[in-house]
Formats: C-alpha cells, structure tokens, sequence
C-alpha cells in the first residue's frame, strides 16, 4: 500500500488541472465554434455519434467528452485541433525552459512556468499583463501556446502583427508562425479585417 504522505508529482495547470477544468474548457471551445444553441448540440451528434444528454453535457461543462468521443473532435474540429496543438507546444516549452535554465535554477524556472499559465510572466521581456490585455486569462486560452497569448495581447494593444513579426520574435519559421494564427482565426478569437497586402489582425469581440 502506498504512504498517504511523501512528496507529490507536479500539478498540472490550465485546462488539465483537474476533470472540472477540462469540463470547463472544453464547453468554452465548443460554444466558440458551434454557438449555445440546440443547433449545436444536434451538430455535436452528427460530427461524434454522441447521443443527445452527452453532447448536452458537454456544452454545459457538466463533464468534458471521454476518450473516443475526444479524439472525434479532434478529427472533425479545427478548434479542438488547436487547442491540443497549443497544449503539446506549451508541454515542449516547458521543457526546453527546463533544460535552458538548468537543475541549479529549477526553482526559477518552476516560478516562472506558474506565472506564465496565470499569465503574469512572459519570456524575452515583452510586458504583457498591461490594463489593455485583459483576453490572456479567459479560459479558452488555456490550450494556447506561449507564442499565440504573446501574439493575442500584440492585436489587443493595436500592434500590427504578421507571421514574420512571430518568427522573428521567437525564432521559429514562418509555417510554425502561420499555423500559430491559423489556430487563434480557427478558435474565433481573431479575424483579418483589409487587403492582404496591408490588412490587420483583430480580435473577435464576443
């Protein structure tokens, strides 16, 4: 038998805290997509064989979709394809922060990781938590990776923002910048609004 004392593994943050915030996130996502109407629920059963009172649930973040019902919306939604995209790309940040930092500042490190999921710590000194960026801590933004919350608070205080303006900043390439965006447009928190030559990103006001 296992000792009920001793120490624990590390918590999980944001959508993965716990079966509630999955539930809740999960909810957010859909009625971003489908809207919070009977329509959606019927498209929810069409799009994962789900019966009615389930599809129900979900939308009212009673509890979130179960493993196979999950992995159908992953395969038929956009949304829900983004948000696990930014959830593998936030895990991959973690740990290149981890090995950077080193075992001699893993406290630094943990500190920071922890700021960063309340969204009062970003990297590269890019001030982020001003009173214009109040969209970082909705909680459809908890499957975002570090560089779509950097590029949402960039739109939120009227900064132009373009996919070499993300791959310059983090150095990534321009596909990884591109579906960085790609996500957020598909998650219906922003929307080009222009010409394609001199256009800009902005966000979707709910």
């Amino acid at each position: 038998m296992l000792p009920k004392k001793g120490r624990k593994l590390p918590a999980w943050e944001g959508a993965l805290a716990s079966r509630q915030a999955y539930a809740e996130v999960i909810a957010n996502l859909l009625r971003k997509e489908h809207g919070d109407t009977h329509r959606a629920v019927k498209q929810l059963m069409r799009l994962t064989h789900a019966s009615e009172r389930s599809a129900k649930h979900w939308m009212a973040a009673q509890h979130g979709p179960d493993t196979v019902f999950f992995l159908r919306l992953v395969a038929t939604s956009p949304v829900i394809r983004a948000f696990v995209l930014g959830i593998i790309e936030s895990q991959q940040s973690a740990l290149a922060e981890a090995a950077i930092v080193g075992p001699g500042s893993a406290s630094f490190g943990h500190g920071h990781r922890e700021e960063m999921a309340a969204g009062r710590y970003w990297p590269n000194s890019d001030p982020i938590n001003g009173p214009e960026s109040g969209s970082v801590n909705d909680p459809i933004t908890d499957g975002l990776n570090e560089r779509q919350r950097w590029l949402l608070d960039r739109v939120a205080r009227g900064l132009s923002t373009r996919a070499r303006d993300v791959a310059a900043h983090w150095r990534v390439s321009i596909k990884s910048a591109r579906r960085d965006i790609a996500g957020l447009c598909a998650c219906n928190l922003l929307h080009f609004v222009g010409a394609r030559k001199n256009g800009r990103y902005h966000l979707v006001r709910a």
